[in-house]
């Protein structure tokens, strides 16, 4: 008796293109409530150790903060960088791969200006990793940002080729949907810490 496996060529899978699309959306899914549980930690932390202040030990009196205005620029680049990978995903859904490819790359590159952004606010903070809980906690939330703008480069980098290469189309874009997500997902976490860390004092 010979086994027949049914091969769906235009998933490259052996199972149905909705099958393994929904797996996949579950999966990214899975991940950004994870990371959202992350995020929501560091949060925490900050607001946490901002009211607890023993001793003055969240921002000693010859500790300068940082300028407010840096981060709220690395939001802004990060939320137009995700606008745009939206507008790419609008276009896949009508068929305009040309269109996706161009917005996908454009969102890429803007991608990476605000990672440079990023690295260029956390070595201007004028304070060290040790000067206070304030100081410490800064560094943390400028290192899950740099870890999720550096995963998003990664996935971007992925996917443009991939649309390069002729691999989506209107009736089979679900990559282009869950990185979509993980996008959205990322300025938003970057919006989450820049209301939180208004509250300095």
């Amino acid at each position: 008796m010979t086994a027949v496996t049914e091969h769906h060529a235009e998933s490259g899978h052996h199972e149905p293109a909705d099958v393994v699309s929904r797996r996949d959306r579950m999966g990214v899914l899975l991940l950004i409530f994870a990371d959202a549980a992350f995020v929501g930690a560091l949060v925490f932390t900050w607001f946490y150790l901002r009211t607890l202040n023993q001793g003055g030990n969240w921002i000693p009196d010859d500790v300068e903060v940082a300028a407010s205005s840096q981060g709220w620029i690395v939001t802004g680049v990060a939320g137009l960088s995700a606008a745009l990978m939206y507008l790419g995903l609008v276009a896949i859904r009508k068929g305009n791969v040309g269109q996706l490819l161009r917005l996908a790359s454009l969102a890429l590159g803007v991608m990476v200006i605000d990672l440079y952004l990023q690295f260029q606010a956390l070595s201007s903070f004028p304070f060290t990793i040790r000067n206070g809980s304030y100081a410490s906690t800064m560094f943390a939330l400028a290192g899950a940002n740099v870890f999720h703008l550096g995963l998003t480069i990664f996935l971007g980098i992925g996917i443009v080729n991939r649309i390069r290469m002729g691999r989506y189309s209107k009736d089979d874009h679900g990559h282009i949907r869950e990185v979509t997500y993980w996008w959205i997902w990322v300025a938003m976490a970057s919006l989450i810490t820049s209301f939180a860390t208004m509250y300095t004092y």
